[in-house]
C-alpha cells in the first residue's frame, strides 16, 4: 500500500500555529469585496497581534461568512481547521466537505490536501488519485511527485510505471528536488526507463545544484568512475565534498579515503581519518569496517583492539562481510578477545554465505579439521570449492586435498549442491552503493 510522505498545506492559521505553511496558487471565481473583508477580518483576529491573544469565537465567524460566499482561501482554512483539530475539535468529514468547495473551485491546495487526506486517512486510493491529478494538472510539483510515487508503489490497480515515470518528469522539470533524484535512479538503473546515465548524471545534477546531498554523492560516483560522465576526479571530490558536508556518510567515507591516499588531492591523514570518522559514526559500514582496522593494526591512530571490536560489529551487523571476516580472525587468534572458535566460526559463516572468498576458505578449512564445529569433510570441501571458483589459491589446494578423502557418493552429492549452490552477489568496493 503506497503511502505519502509530504506534508499537508496547512492554512494561514495552521502556519502560524505550526509554521508550515506552503505558498498556493488559486484559479477561483471572482470574489466579492464582503468575502475579502470577512477573510482578513479572521486573519486578524485568529493571529497572535503585539501579545494580544487571538479572538477565536469572532475569528471563527468571518471565517465562515467568508466561506459561505465560496471565498476559497477561506473554505481551505477551515477544512486546514477540522482536519488538524485547531480552534475547533477535528472533525475530518468537515475538513473533506470544505476542502471539496475549495477544490472545485480551482484552489490547488485543497486539491493537494484533500488528495493526501483520502490517501492516507479515508483509504480511497481513486478519489485521491483524481484530487492528485488535478492539482498536478495545475503544475503543482508536489502532487506530480505524490502521483508517482502512487504508480509507482502501490498495490492496487493503479500502478503503473510508465504513468509513475511521466510525472517524475513533470515534477522534476518543476525543480522538484525528490522526483529529480528519483528520475536520475530510474535513467541510471534502467528501471521503466532505457538505461541513459547522461540523463541520470543530468538529474542527479539539478537535484545536487538544489543542495540535494544523495544526488551530490552519486554525481561524485559517476564522475569518479566515467560513467555519463567524463571521467575526472577533480569534479568527483567536489562532490563528494559538498555531500559530505551535508552529512551524507558515503561521500564523508570517499572523501576521507581521497586524503588518506591522496588521490586527486593532498594527501593529510588526520584530515583523512576525521572524515572516515565520520563516516562511521553515520553508519556507513565500510568506513565503519575501516576503522575498525586502522584500530586493529594501529594505522594511523594508537592500536586499540576494543575499538576495532566494537567497529567491526558494527559494520559486521549490517552485513559487511570484510568486518564479519575481521571479527572470525579476531575471535579465533585471540585478538584483544579472549579466544572463542565457536564465535568465530559464526562469523566466517556468515561472510561465507554472503560470497566472501576468504571466509569461505576459512570456514572450509575451519570444518575440514573440527575447529568450533564438528569435522565434515563434505561441508568442508563444498565451501572450499565455493572459494576456489573465485579464484582464492590457497582454498584450491585445501580443496584438492579434501577432495582425496570423499568417496565417490560424497563426490557426487558435492557436485549436485555446488550446481544448485546461488553464489551471492558482493558489494565490497569500499563505495557506499549508489542509492
Amino acid at each position: 500500500m503506497y503511502v505519502s510522505t509530504a506534508f499537508l498545506r496547512l492554512g494561514i492559521v495552521a502556519s502560524i500555529l505550526l509554521a508550515l505553511a506552503l505558498p498556493g496558487t488559486v484559479i477561483a471565481k471572482p470574489t466579492s469585496a464582503e468575502a475579502v473583508e470577512h477573510f482578513a477580518t479572521a486573519q486578524a483576529l485568529l493571529a497572535p497581534n503585539n501579545g494580544k491573544q487571538p479572538d477565536i469565537a469572532n475569528g471563527l465567524k468571518s471565517l465562515e461568512s467568508a466561506a459561505a460566499l465560496d471565498y476559497s482561501p477561506a473554505l481551505f482554512e477551515l477544512a486546514n481547521l477540522y482536519e488538524n483539530g485547531i480552534h475547533v475539535k477535528p472533525d475530518t468529514a468537515k475538513a473533506v466537505s470544505f476542502y471539496e468547495q475549495a477544490a472545485k473551485l480551482g484552489y490547488v491546495d485543497a486539491q493537494y490536501n484533500l488528495g493526501l487526506l483520502y490517501l492516507r486517512t479515508l483509504k480511497d486510493i481513486s478519489k485521491a488519485r483524481d484530487w492528485l491529478e488535478r492539482a498536478a494538472q495545475q503544475q503543482d510539483a508536489e502532487a506530480q511527485y505524490n502521483l508517482a510515487l502512487l504508480h509507482d508503489f502501490t498495490t492496487s490497480e493503479y500502478a503503473d510505471p510508465e504513468e509513475a515515470t511521466y510525472w517524475y518528469q513533470k515534477a522534476a522539470q518543476n525543480q522538484h528536488i525528490n522526483a529529480q533524484f528519483d528520475l536520475g535512479v530510474r535513467y541510471l538503473q534502467g528501471t521503466a526507463l532505457p538505461q541513459n546515465l547522461a540523463q541520470a548524471a543530468h538529474w542527479f545534477r539539478q537535484a545536487a545544484e538544489q543542495d540535494d546531498a544523495a544526488a551530490a554523492f552519486n554525481l561524485g560516483l559517476m564522475y569518479e568512475e566515467g560513467k555519463g560522465l567524463t571521467q575526472s576526479l577533480s569534479d568527483a571530490i567536489h562532490w563528494y565534498r559538498k555531500a559530505a558536508k551535508q552529512g551524507e556518510a558515503g561521500a564523508q567515507y570517499n572523501l576521507g579515503i581521497k586524503y588518506l591516499t591522496g588521490q586527486g588531492i593532498t594527501q593529510n591523514r588526520d584530515t583523512g581519518i576525521d572524515w572516515i570518522r565520520k563516516a562511521a559514526q553515520g553508519s556507513n559500514p565500510a568506513a565503519q569496517y575501516t576503522l575498525g582496522f586502522m584500530y586493529e593494526q594501529g594505522s594511523g591512530i594508537p592500536k586499540d583492539t576494543d575499538m576495532a571490536l566494537h567497529w567491526y560489529r558494527q559494520a559486521a551487523a549490517q552485513g559487511y562481510t570484510d568486518a564479519q571476516l575481521g571479527l572470525a580472525i579476531m575471535f579465533t587468534h585471540g585478538q584483544g578477545v579472549k579466544t572463542d572458535l565457536a564465535e568465530a566460526y559464526q562469523w566466517f559463516h556468515k561472510a561465507a554465505e554472503a560470497g566472501n572468498a576468504s571466509a569461505q576458505f576459512n570456514l572450509g578449512t575451519h570444518i575440514a579439521h573440527g575447529i568450533g564445529t564438528a569435522k565434515d569433510l563434505p561441508t568442508a570441501a563444498f565451501w572450499l570449492s565455493r572459494a576456489a571458483a573465485q579464484g582464492h589459491k590457497g582454498a584450491m589446494a585445501n580443496r584438492d586435498y579434501v577432495l582425496q578423502h570423499l568417496t565417490q557418493q560424497e563426490r557426487d552429492e558435492l557436485a549436485h549442491r555446488l550446481k544448485t549452490a546461488t553464489e551471492a552477489i558482493q558489494v565490497q568496493d569500499k563505495h557506499a552503493a549508489i542509492r
